[in-house]
């Protein structure tokens, strides 16, 4: 009883911590422009998301559930293990104020616990981790490429600026359409984490678990998700609300994309190479510049990292708790 008590609260608190930073994710281009009001926003985001974990979210979930490790060791305390894990490694990454991928990291967790019961799936992992890294540099360079036919502005880009901005209403749609876009993405990818668990220990159905954790998604982003939003909408106005919209675009594509494949996907991972794609394009620097720079490589040790960490804290505890292999 104790065990599915502490299950359902770090369920709910992990829910409800993506939905604040989903909602800031998906929804700054349109509230840092001024075109819904942030309570709007968040109707908007847990309508997207709802459809987009009950459409896709189910073979995300499925391979979180039963294709890392064996489904038979997937007990109430080891799904405990993996979610506290999961939650530790995310508050550190935190600290570090470097943004990570709850998805990395979830499945992470679970590769913790299968190198203690020595029962991992390595050929799905070796897969997850070259589609992650090439959808990444996809990302990148799809991005930096759509930028620079924008970016700077000249004479050969002039008339679609005169196009661009004649047509605000248009445009407001347009920003409108990839938040929502966005915001199911999100859906069919990220609600999966908490309920791919909880489905491998025959705690919660499937569409029960889509159902509730997406509200409990929106209801994140309405507690907690406010103040981010805010925080990110301020942030995205030197990006630009085309740009934005561009990098929402570009990333949800390949997010729903995994989704269909029912692969884990890393949001935050893709969304900020697409991100480091438009600061080059606009400010015409070098690819290797942006590589090379400090704070990159900071992200990108701690990407590495963080995923490590979890999985020695989750191996860590199972041994600790002399879980019977």
């Amino acid at each position: 009883m104790i065990e599915i008590l502490l299950l359902i609260i770090i369920s709910i608190f992990w829910a409800m911590n993506m939905g604040a930073s989903g909602l800031a994710v998906s929804f700054a281009p349109s509230v840092g422009s001024n075109i819904i009001k942030k309570n709007r926003a968040v109707v908007f985001f847990t309508i997207f998301v709802i459809i987009g974990a009950l459409l896709v979210g189910g073979r995300v979930a499925k391979t979180l559930s039963s294709k890392i490790i064996a489904p038979e060791l997937i007990t109430q305390p080891v799904v405990l293990v993996i979610l506290f894990s999961a939650c530790i490694a995310l508050f550190l990454a935190n600290i570090l104020k470097i943004p990570q991928s709850t998805s990395i990291i979830i499945v992470s967790s679970f590769v913790g616990a299968g190198l203690y019961f020595k029962s991992l799936n390595f050929s799905l992992i070796r897969y997850l981790i070259f589609v992650w890294v090439g959808i990444s540099a996809l990302s990148y360079f799809l991005t930096y490429f759509i930028a620079r036919k924008i970016y700077p502005p000249r004479q050969k880009n002039l008339r679609f600026y005169e196009k661009f901005f004649c047509h605000e209403a248009k445009l407001k749609k347009w920003t409108l359409f990839t938040d929502f876009y966005s915001a199911f993405g999100i859906g069919t990818n990220n609600v999966a984490n908490v309920v791919g668990p909880l489905m491998a220990a025959n705690i919660v159905s499937p569409s029960v678990g889509f159902l509730v954790f997406s509200l409990l998604f929106g209801f994140g982003g309405l507690i907690l998700g406010k103040g981010v939003l805010n925080t990110v909408s301020k942030e995205i106005v030197p990006l630009g609300t085309i740009s934005a919209s561009i990098v929402s675009l570009v990333v949800s594509t390949f997010i729903i994309a995994c989704s269909l494949l029912g692969l884990p996907a890393p949001y935050v991972q893709f969304s900020s190479l697409s991100i480091l794609a438009i600061h080059t394009a606009k400010e015409e620097k070098n690819h290797s510049e942006t590589l090379f720079h400090p704070i990159t490589k900071k992200i990108l040790k701690v990407w590495v990292l963080t995923p490590i960490l979890s999985i020695i804290i989750c191996y860590s505890i199972l041994l600790l708790l002399g879980v019977k292999r």
